[in-house]
């Protein structure tokens, strides 16, 4: 397992409602931050697993 990055979290928060990680199908993807595309003004929320570190961008409804 590769080592973990220290601005990723590495345990669930409290009160976090964590889905299934498409990578390692364990329940610790957590949605962490929002962004702003700047070509398309669409907001995104990246997604990460706390167990294997893997992100997702998904759009966050406004």
């Amino acid at each position: 397992m590769p080592a973990k990055i220290p601005w990723l979290p590495s345990i669930l928060p409290p009160n976090a409602r964590p889905e299934r990680c498409p990578n390692c199908g364990r329940l610790a993807f957590i949605a962490w931050t929002l962004r702003r595309d700047d070509r398309t003004k669409v907001v995104l929320r990246t997604w990460v697993c706390t167990e294997c570190q893997v992100t997702q961008e998904r759009p966050e409804p406004e």
